[in-house]
């Protein structure tokens, strides 16, 4: 059907969604408005058909260039269906997989509610999105308690990347009671399976096509009334394009048209001709200009415009724009966010370009500022990258840091600061340098932390103490301390010294002051100095008690038991452990890499208490985080390995232990310089050597291996796996294979099974 404006309907004011709490992104209810169907819209009662007839087909693909009706036709059919429909309407900023699975979760949500445990899984910082966030969402699909559809539209702007994977693996949870419908321009999910197998209805550009006598029943509808040579003429030149035959219509309404043209052919410049000469020739030039400075805005409402086009009114400028069916598009249902048909937004950006990149660069930050300044910051920052605000972006993703590392969002920061270096900001903000560094090291990405780190020093010498670089200075300290390049005397010297050297460090405004102050108990630790390990423990238990940084909470407390078994005190460590556990678990950090000593020690702990099925689940749980162990947080990821080889000890697998022994040994060889743990990892190997004879019967898994495990669960072949992670083919072939060895299985769905008996997936 023809692209159809909302109509002059009464508004109707609806209840607030419900919304599941605490979610990692802002919702937009705009994207999850499904589109009225407007009286007088042509009904296509074959497509309908075949929809209907397809109801048992788990894939419906609906896929046409703009202006063929594809939301309409979808929509008509949510109408005419006796199943509820979730909608969800995509945009480039859901190439962000967190992004997308919420939207994708709240959606369902609405006609049919979720298991607490999918929204669990969202909320969990650090949570592995294939691993984690997709099965459930996917079981929660396939389990439905009643039939529902879920409409995905406007898919064409999925980029190849962790959003696609998603998607793909999510529509192959399809059938059973969900049915899920994908529409856009193009179709980057592989349907080819699928309908070999019989599994997808497609729907395409030939069948949106409206014939002869359905572009005279679109016309007449449209209120132009065309001789049946003109329809037939018309027809066969837009070869039944709807959005051509819409406009042909409107220049047959419209008082203006006094030469009766009608539009003809099918190509997207005969649109722009049209909508140039016809439609803005006979606007007031008033509306002209709003129109096209508004263009800019990817969702409209009136103080936004306002901001924008610096003048009230435009509640009834949108209004009459609306009434006069000037391709405005409702969003929400109560008349207050529209956005613009693509067709005539990418007219009136070219429009507006034709002024001048200035023009255009100017309205988006007008939009920035408006965004930033009622708290939608990530708006703000779409919109100043847009208009190369180079030093707004940087601003903001500086404030977004933290938020959005614990919203497991690391991927889409680091994007911002990538594209802020590219743009050589980080000269000017080189706080940027520092948080990278931080989050690369938290994230399992060492090389990349190296960078950023090496670029924060070199910063950090040419910058003094001011006032103007306090910020940075303190980030710069507390990332030293973290990835401890220098040895852990020196990460003493940086996370205790920096009160002296620094005004105003451990005030309100030094947010990583409780960091430090753990950071040096762990370097007290590991110089043997336990009784001011265990005075700096203690302090930072004091400052993070009721925060909201579980993760660091819970490594307080773990390194606290350390202490403990240290003293051979195993009921205050039991006690220790059970509290960082609950904290764990209260915070849903269990993909953070801090809760990796977390869950060894528990282990450490039901060993001792005698229950080795305990003590393997919970082992299971500390490998799933071992990519993220890396040199890049040294002290950390040698003490967590070295804790799980204790624990693989006990249960009786010295192949094991000899495994996260060789892993913190790559560690070490980086990082020589880590106290008291190069001893112990001598001493571990020794206890190993001297059990160790064979690895027939090792079911643990490299770092290497735990990389690709997860992807294993996506529709990625091993070549595409190869291409996700950078590595040969060669390597994920042969990394699989070992995989299948050690889990005794022989196909990807048995190693996935095994795998989560043993805990290294979620099961």
């Amino acid at each position: 059907m023809a692209p159809q404006p909302h109509g002059g309907r009464a508004v109707i004011r609806l209840p607030t969604p419900r919304r599941p709490p605490d979610l990692p992104v802002e919702v937009l209810e705009s994207k999850l408005y499904r589109p009225t169907v407007r009286p007088g819209v042509i009904s296509r009662p074959q497509l309908l058909a075949r929809l209907h007839a397809a109801r048992g087909v788990p894939t419906i693909a609906v896929l046409a260039p703009a202006g063929y009706g594809k939301t309409t036709l979808l929509a008509m059919w949510a109408d005419d269906d006796d199943r509820p429909f979730a909608w969800l309407s995509l945009d480039p900023h859901d190439n962000d997989p967190i992004v997308l699975l919420t939207h994708l979760a709240v959606a369902l949500d609405r006609v049919s509610p979720l298991p607490a445990e999918t929204f669990d899984a969202l909320r969990s910082a650090g949570v592995s999105v294939p691993a984690t966030v997709v099965p459930r969402l996917g079981a929660a699909l396939s389990r439905a308690p009643r039939p529902l559809v879920l409409v995905v539209d406007d898919v064409h702007h999925l980029r190849d990347g962790a959003s696609l994977d998603a998607l793909v693996t999510l529509v192959g949870h399809g059938g059973g009671p969900t049915q899920i419908a994908l529409a856009g321009r193009s179709m980057p999910v592989p349907l080819a399976r699928q309908r070999a197998q019989g599994r997808a209805v497609e729907i395409g550009t030939d069948d949106l096509a409206f014939t002869e006598q359905g572009a005279r029943s679109l016309l007449r509808a449209a209120g132009a009334e065309l001789s049946d040579e003109e329809t037939a003429q018309l027809a066969r030149r837009t070869e039944g394009w709807a959005a051509g035959l819409y406009l042909a219509a409107l220049s047959r309404t419209r008082p203006e048209a006094a030469s009766g043209r009608v539009l003809l052919g099918t190509e997207e410049r005969l649109v722009a001709d049209y909508l140039q000469s016809e439609l803005l020739s006979g606007l007031a030039q008033d509306d002209v200009s709003f129109l096209t400075r508004t263009a800019v805005l990817d969702r409209l409402c009136a103080p936004l415009c306002d901001a924008v086009v610096e003048r009230t009114g435009s509640a009834a400028v949108l209004d009459h724009l609306r009434q006069d069916n000037l391709f405005l598009v409702p969003l929400d249902g109560r008349g207050e966010w529209y956005r613009y048909h693509p067709l005539f937004r990418d007219l009136l950006r070219a429009r507006l370009e034709r002024g001048g990149r200035d023009q255009a660069q100017a309205l988006l930050r007008r939009a920035a500022e408006w965004s930033e300044t009622i708290g939608e910051l990530e708006t703000a920052l779409r919109y100043a990258q847009d208009a190369e605000d180079v030093d707004r972006v940087a601003r903001i993703a500086i404030a977004l840091a933290q938020p959005m590392y614990a919203s497991g969002r690391s991927a889409t920061l680091m994007g911002w600061f990538e594209w802020l270096d590219a743009r050589d900001a980080v000269e000017r903000h080189p706080t940027i340098a520092a948080q990278a560094a931080y989050v690369c090291a938290l994230t399992g990405r060492p090389a990349a932390a190296d960078r950023w780190a090496d670029l924060a020093e070199r910063l950090s010498s040419r910058l003094s103490a001011e006032v103007g670089d306090r910020t940075f200075a303190m980030w710069v300290t507390t990332e030293r301390a973290v990835i401890c390049r220098n040895g852990v005397e020196q990460m003493r010297r940086d996370a205790d010294d920096v009160a002296r050297r620094l005004p105003g460090a451990g005030s309100a405004a030094d947010t990583e002051y409780p960091m430090r102050v753990f950071l040096s108990g762990m370097a007290h630790l590991l110089l043997g100095d336990a009784d001011t390990a265990e005075a700096r423990f203690t302090d930072a238990v004091e400052l993070l008690e009721g925060t909201p940084r579980r993760p660091l909470f819970s490594a307080v407390l773990a390194y606290q038991a350390v202490l403990a078994l240290g003293c051979g005190d195993w009921s205050d460590a039991e006690t220790r452990v059970e509290r960082a556990l609950s904290v764990v678990r209260d915070g849903r950090t269990e993909s953070h890499i801090t809760s990796a000593i977390v869950f060894s020690l528990a282990a450490r702990v039901a060993l001792h208490r005698g229950d080795p099925m305990l003590a393997r689940a919970q082992l299971g749980e500390a490998q799933r985080l071992r990519p993220l162990l890396s040199h890049a947080i040294p002290q950390f990821a040698v003490g967590s390995l070295l804790e799980m080889a204790e624990v693989s000890l006990g249960l009786g697998d010295p192949g094991g232990a000899r495994i996260f022994i060789r892993d913190a040994d790559a560690v070490l060889r980086r990082r020589p310089d880590l106290g008291t743990l190069g001893k112990r990892t001598d001493e571990l190997r020794g206890r190993v050597g001297a059990l160790y004879t064979t690895a027939t019967g090792n079911q643990t898994l490299t770092s290497a291996e735990l990389r690709i495990l997860p992807l294993l669960l996506t529709h990625l072949t091993v070549a595409g796996i190869a291409d996700r992670l950078f590595l040969s083919r060669h390597t994920v072939k042969a990394q699989v294979w070992s995989m299948y060895r050690k889990l005794e299985v022989h196909s990807r769905d048995a190693a996935v099974t095994r795998a989560r008996e043993l805990g290294l997936l979620d099961s």
